[in-house]
């Protein structure tokens, strides 16, 4: 996959309430905007050297693999498969984060191309309220089996513009150990050493972000497993994840067949308490 796919110019897709509003650009299938009480929560990274650009801003769907592909390759029913790589020497993040979606009323689709063999699609839909966010994706194949891992890939802003600094709860009952290329290689329980750029499963409770003015985010999903990444400037992620890292070659992927599509929520809950309030966590790693 190139660091410049073709995004096309497809309007965006944008929803409102009496608190909050969102922005989707088809161009990536991005959510780019997340604004409640008038206050951006999304936000955006330093690229890392050698890494697709598109990764490090707003909340796009991972799909069908999250995180790295070892090598690009794996093997499903008995056959082995290659994806392009984009990452070193590994495929990153999926397909679909670098490519046009198209508008479907309040839906964006997106069909995968040449470069993956079992063909299908995605679509994300988008319910917003005055104190909630649900984005669903879904993964379809009406043609043959296909693997699947989904995940959302939402950066969050250390820093609101009126100055409120993040913190978060985030507690993990087991964490992946990954080789020095971020493959996993095993498990170990808790949360292990901070700072975290670490895939996780078996979550005590669902993540909370609290910024110091009182705004408070929970998310909740239907997946199995969380990226949680602190290690960047200026933002940080929060990823649920319906499989894990490099699960199309280690197993751990859904499988999507003509009529049983797979399927992820992600939904962003939020509410307020007193302004200075900033929970037990510390955004930073002490």
């Amino acid at each position: 996959m190139s660091a410049g796919g073709d995004v096309g110019t497809a309007e965006l897709l944008e929803l409102s309430t009496e608190r909050s509003s969102i922005s989707v650009d088809p161009g990536g299938g991005r959510l780019t905007s997340l604004r409640i009480d008038g206050l951006e929560v999304l936000g955006a990274s330093t690229p890392a050297p050698g890494a697709p650009p598109q990764i490090f801003s707003g909340s796009f769907l991972m799909a069908p693999w999250v995180g790295r592909t070892a090598h690009g390759r794996f093997a499903f029913d008995g056959v082995d498969y290659e994806v392009p790589v984009n990452f070193g020497p590994h495929a990153m993040h999926g397909l679909a984060f670098d490519r046009a979606w198209q508008r479907d009323g309040d839906d964006i689709v997106f069909d995968f191309d040449e470069r993956w063999p079992f063909g299908g699609s995605l679509r994300q839909s988008f319910t917003l309220t005055d104190t909630s966010l649900t984005i669903t994706a879904t993964a379809a194949n009406d043609e043959r089996r296909m693997p699947v891992i989904l995940g959302f890939h939402p950066w969050f802003r250390e820093v609101l513009a009126d100055g409120s600094t993040a913190s978060y709860e985030f507690s993990p009952g087991t964490r992946y150990v990954c080789d020095s290329d971020g493959i996993p290689i095993g498990t170990a329980p808790g949360g292990g050493a901070r700072p975290w750029d670490d895939s996780f499963t078996d979550l005590l409770a669902d993540p909370v972000i609290r910024w110091s003015n009182g705004l408070e985010l929970t998310l909740a999903r239907t997946g199995s497993h969380w990226i949680l990444c602190e290690t960047m400037p200026d933002a940080f992620c929060v990823e649920p994840l319906s499989g894990p890292v490099n699960g199309l070659a280690a197993g751990g992927s859904a499988v999507a067949s003509p009529g049983e599509p797979v399927s992820l929520d992600m939904t962003i809950t939020w509410s307020t308490s007193p302004a200075g309030d900033a929970g037990p966590i510390s955004r930073k790693a002490p």
